[in-house]
This record gives C-alpha cells, structure tokens and sequence, in this order.
C-alpha cells in the first residue's frame, strides 16, 4: 500500500482593508489619500461606485485574490464600504468561492 502524501488544504488569502481602500481611491477616487478613506465610509450612499463599480470590485477581488464572490453575494449590502467588501470577501474565500 503506498502512502498518499498530506497536502495542505490551500491558505484563504488575506485581503487588507488598506489594498481594498487603495484599489478603491485608484479606481474610483483619484487624488484622495488612500489612508483617509474610512472603512465604513459609504460608498454606494455617496455614489463613489455604483452597480458597475461592485462589479469592478468583484472582478478585482477574482484577479489579485482568486476570491469569485457569487453572484447571490453582490449585493449593496456586501461592498456598501471598505469593511464590507474586505467581510463579503473573506466570506467567499472562506467557503466555495477561492478557486
């Protein structure tokens, strides 16, 4: 009988809520200093992002991170601000959407 090596389950990445603000103050705030955006500011009530703009995250959550974020999870509530998306995300990463 030959012995199955141990493998690891693989590492849930850590997503900071400092790389998701500067991702947001790049993308979407230029000129702002990413260390000044609060991490409950509101994004949506303020209109920095809009529906497209959680789209945009969600996709760049996928490309830095491999976290695909489900569809039933993009929702207002879950990228509303900086702390939210950095939850929504190791949620995701937590279950079935790290690839």
């Amino acid at each position: 009988m030959s012995a199955q090596p141990h493998t690891a389950p693989p590492a849930t990445p850590v997503v900071s809520e400092e790389d998701i603000a500067a991702f947001v103050v790049e993308r979407f705030l230029p000129g702002v200093d990413a260390a000044e955006l609060d991490a409950e500011y509101d994004l949506l009530a303020t209109a920095v992002i809009d529906s497209l703009g959680v789209l945009r995250i969600a996709e760049w959550l996928a490309d830095r991170y491999r976290i695909v974020v489900p569809d039933t999870e993009l929702t207002s509530r879950n990228f509303r601000s900086v702390g939210a998306i950095r939850t929504t995300a190791e949620r995701a990463a937590a279950g079935e959407g790290h690839v």
